[in-house]
């Protein structure tokens, strides 16, 4: 079985153009040193991680060259405002209507070198916001088209190296609880601009999985499968942005994060 972290992180953690352009950074950021219309923070943002840009960066459908330069003032804030609009407006349910936009802030993010951090991974985080991988596990759809914001916990313990997971079924009567050992690996790292090494992967086995039904006993699920993991694409105090290897993407936030910019 190929993939258990992503299946475990949407459904636990608690899961564009028509024409696209794949750019070689080599050629691809010589962009006009200025645009019309962007603030000067914004494209001293832009020109100072402007090379950090991940090498599949989309700029098609990322809108153009000005649009992402408009979005390099302030990609966290962007991300979030994003997020909260699409919770409020579809009544709490995980959504995402503008990939071209979510996309061009994560590459911004990216570029921060913002990668796995022990420090801050450690604790409590909720699911806000998660898009599928082309090969997504048929229990993966099932519970991510009804998942809610405040019913997909996810808690990484760093020092016993475990992270959990709990889903609720939409009427709330139904829990899915998993369990993934994670380690961080020298896979698919980068250099930050300062020469530090910066972890971007996790590898994730599974260990444990169990369902229960309202009164019901709880059932355990014969999961337990290795070679699964986690990329982040960003992570600070507040969010955390990861890939599972499947391309499932995850965008979860601190619970009182999450409870301060809802209000």
């Amino acid at each position: 079985m190929k993939g258990p972290c992503n299946f475990l992180t949407m459904v636990a953690a608690g899961g564009v153009a028509a024409s696209i352009l794949l750019l070689d950074p080599a050629s691809a950021f010589s962009a006009p040193a200025t645009i019309s219309g962007v603030s000067e923070k914004a494209e001293a943002n832009f020109q100072k991680y402007r090379k950090a840009l991940p090498t599949d960066f989309n700029i098609v459908g990322a809108g153009g060259w000005n649009a992402v330069q408009k979005l390099s003032s302030d990609p966290k804030a962007e991300l979030v405002s994003l997020v909260v609009s699409s919770l409020k407006n579809s009544g709490g349910q995980i959504d995402t209507t503008e990939g071209g936009k979510v996309d061009a802030l994560l590459g911004l993010l990216y570029s921060r070198g913002k990668g796995y951090d022990s420090s801050l991974v450690d604790g409590d985080w909720r699911l806000v916001l998660s898009r599928e991988g082309q090969k997504p596990p048929k229990i993966q759809k099932l519970v991510d088209k009804k998942a809610k914001v405040n019913t997909a916990e996810n808690f990484f313990d760093v020092d016993s190296g475990i992270f959990s997971g709990i889903n609720y079924t939409p009427r709330g009567n139904g829990k899915l609880k998993s369990a993934v050992k994670f380690n961080p690996v020298a896979e698919n790292f980068d250099m930050g601009g300062d020469g530090k090494v910066i972890i971007r992967r996790i590898s994730c086995d599974i260990v444990g999985a169990s369902f229960k039904y309202w009164k019901l006993p709880t059932l355990p699920l014969p999961l337990r499968a290795k070679g699964g993991y986690l990329d982040f694409i960003y992570m600070d105090e507040d969010i955390r942005i990861t890939k599972g290897n499947r391309g499932g993407l995850f965008v979860h936030f601190r619970p009182e994060f999450l409870e301060q910019v809802m209000n």
